[in-house]
């Protein structure tokens, strides 16, 4: 495993010395995107490494990068010629501090945008490192990037699971039919708050009600309003019917902890954690790095716990 003085790398693109040799342009993730450098190609082959490859390495100050090690880490990586790209990644698009517009993404950090008039949004998007040439263009950016779909987070096909026929979401303008379950309760006079995890579109939610008396890990069908002014994103308006339950899982304490398959595992570059994905959670945060790289299609316990001011849910057991 890589020391605490590595840093994690992208094999980017082939360039020339004058000389008439190849270097490949290795750059910076995560935090540290704004590192570039030139590594002869062949030192580069010699330690297994080749253009559209993941490394680490080693900056001391003031000397050569040294102690390059290939990640195996599972991105769609395709080479055309002396570039090479990454595609089929997620970019949260926002605008940064010169009002430029970047895609956010955990493993490569802030992105430019090639397109400057997209509207703000998720996006499926392809990246590359800017050139040389491009760097003032791209106010010294490291990587770019061009949208290839915008993310739509409302329109979701997952058909409910219950007995009799399926059903697809049922949208009534800002109403959907969507399935959840309880994962806290707070019973406060006639009233229970039940906080909610919809497993639809992976939101949180909020049930207040006089009548119902669900316990933690209920699965059921509800009506929920999108409320983007309101304490949580989305209300329940009205339970429908309750489900058979889609993860199994156990009360812990005053908390659920819950059985599920995990795909598309993502490293941690410096100080972000390890992630990977579920069917009805979303992401998954690996934050004790539990997980080998090669999880996908192993099944993992989660519990849903606070990582700074945000509640997320985390790995705490490979099974």
């Amino acid at each position: 495993m890589a020391g605490a003085s590595d840093n994690y790398f992208f094999a980017a693109y082939r360039g020339y010395y004058t000389n008439g040799t190849t270097f490949l342009q290795i750059v910076g993730l995560g935090k540290n995107n704004y590192q570039s450098f030139h590594v002869r190609e062949g030192k580069l082959n010699e330690c297994n490494i080749k253009l559209g490859d993941f490394l680490s390495a080693t900056v001391p100050l003031g000397e050569p990068v040294k102690n390059f090690i290939r990640q195996n880490y599972k991105f769609k990586v395709t080479v055309d010629g002396n570039n090479a790209k990454v595609e089929n990644e997620e970019g949260e698009l926002e605008r940064n501090s010169d009002g430029s517009l970047v895609f956010r993404n955990k493993t490569f950090g802030l992105i430019r945008s090639i397109n400057q008039n997209l509207p703000l949004g998720k996006y499926r998007i392809t990246i590359r490192a800017t050139n040389e040439s491009e760097e003032d263009l791209f106010k010294n950016m490291k990587f770019c990037a061009e949208e290839k779909e915008k993310i739509d987070s409302s329109s979701n096909k997952f058909v409910i699971v219950g007995t009799g026929f399926g059903m697809q979401n049922l949208s009534l303008n800002n109403k959907k039919s969507m399935n959840a379950f309880v994962y806290s309760v707070i019973n406060k006079g006639d009233f229970n708050t039940y906080f909610l995890w919809i497993c639809d579109n992976h939101e949180k939610s909020i049930f207040t009600s006089k009548q119902h008396n669900l316990g933690l890990g209920h699965f059921f069908e509800g009506i929920f309003e999108e409320t983007p002014n309101g304490k949580s994103k989305w209300q329940c308006v009205k339970y429908v019917k309750s489900i058979n339950s889609l993860l199994e899982g156990e009360i812990i304490g005053r908390r659920i902890e819950l059985k599920t398959r995990i795909s598309q595992y993502h490293p941690g570059f410096g100080r972000a954690f390890p992630t990977v994905r579920s069917e009805y959670l979303g992401t998954i945060i690996d934050k004790e790095k539990k997980l080998p790289s090669q999880c996908d299609g192993k099944t993992i316990k989660t519990q849903l716990c606070k990582i700074g001011e945000e509640y997320e849910w985390i790995v705490t057991d490979l099974l």
